[in-house]
């Protein structure tokens, strides 16, 4: 018994431990995700041991209350990891997402009506498992949390680049796979162990992201402009330059927190209309470019009207400079022509005021 214990849960309790001395001492992080990640080890801990607990009163001749308890509360923590998960990936927070609680709620409920009542579940004499009609509730609601999930990824597609968003497709089909075996071909520790390898691996990609991204914004940072201007040059389609007006005025009369203010709604601006294969970056302090990769001439310059309209409707503005691509002329040229017609949209906003 222990040594099957052992072999099932091994892998799960190591990298969970180690997990936990990561975010411990990794503080780059905001509160709030440090303490969903901890949230999530630690649930994912627990399940190891009412797994345990629940695997080795199965194997006892009579059935024990003990027994009925594991099963309540591994029934329950299951669809909590993939829901804190949810959490992490979407950064879902604040009352317009409080619904997606309530089926935790439903699903606990259910699982410990097992001491009243065999609608979920319920035992033999002989400690025999007897499935009863809502006995596959919880993978029900673990399989709403996968959908949910899906949805999350699908919107990151839309804000970042594809290949940033594997380690979330990742999570979801492991996931997905491991309710499978549990569920279907009676595997031991599959959730767990696959949910502390999924987990592990989300901490690590949040983690190089710290250094890609800029703090305030979280758009793309100067350093990944020239990489990623270096690494996809052949598909380039255009530069834009970006600069929001009045920065220091904004600074110097109400204070720097209106000054991030400001910047943060233009790059909400450019972000609400931003279509596929371009990508928003921050090189200075209010000033910004944009990579545009395989698009027409007409997306792009549909893009920066949209971008004057959105800012148009907030009490900021910025200037937009465009420099097309099309002899594939040298980078830091084309990037100067962008500044260039932003300078020249800057004067010409100056004097239409």
């Amino acid at each position: 018994m222990i040594q099957d214990l052992i072999e099932i849960n091994y892998a799960s309790v190591v990298i969970l431990l180690f997990f936990l001395v990561f975010i411990f001492t990794n503080d780059y992080f905001a509160q709030r995700i440090r303490t969903l990640f901890l949230l999530a080890d630690v649930l994912l801990l627990c399940l190891v041991v009412v797994d345990s607990i629940e695997y080795w009163t199965a194997s006892l001749d009579t059935l024990t209350s003990l027994r009925i308890l594991m099963s309540a509360i591994g029934y329950s923590i299951r669809p909590i990891i993939i829901y804190v998960v949810i959490l992490l990936l979407g950064n879902a927070k604040g009352k317009k997402y409080a619904w997606l609680s309530i089926p935790l709620v439903v699903n606990t409920l259910i699982a410990f009506s097992a001491f009243f009542v065999d609608y979920a579940y319920s035992y033999t004499m002989d400690n025999q498992f007897v499935r009863g009609p809502l006995g596959y509730f919880a993978f029900v609601t673990s399989g709403f949390y996968e959908i949910v999930l899906l949805i999350c990824t699908i919107k990151l597609y839309k804000s970042v680049k594809i290949s940033e968003t594997i380690i979330s497709v990742v999570v979801l089909f492991t996931f997905m796979i491991a309710i499978f075996m549990e569920s279907v071909w009676k595997y031991e520790g599959i959730i767990n162990v696959s949910g502390a390898i999924a987990l592990t691996f989300y901490y690590l990609y949040l983690n190089t992201q710290q250094f890609k991204r800029d703090p305030l914004t979280n758009v793309l940072n100067r350093r990944c402009f020239y990489m990623d201007a270096e690494k996809h040059k052949a598909n380039l389609s255009a530069v834009l330059s970006i600069d929001l007006n009045d920065l220091k005025k904004w600074n110097d009369e109400y204070g720097h927190a209106k000054g991030d203010e400001a910047i943060c709604t233009i790059v909400c601006c450019v972000e609400a209309v931003l279509p596929s294969n371009c990508y928003l970056y921050r090189v200075g302090g209010d000033e910004f470019m944009l990579l545009c990769f395989n698009q027409e001439k007409t997306i792009i310059q549909q893009l920066k009207n949209q971008i004057k309209e959105k800012a148009s409707q907030t009490p900021f503005s910025c200037a937009i400079g465009v420099a097309y691509n099309d002899e594939q002329i040298d980078f830091n040229k084309l990037c100067s022509q962008a500044d260039k017609d932003m300078y020249e949209d800057k004067q010409q906003m100056k004097h239409t005021e």
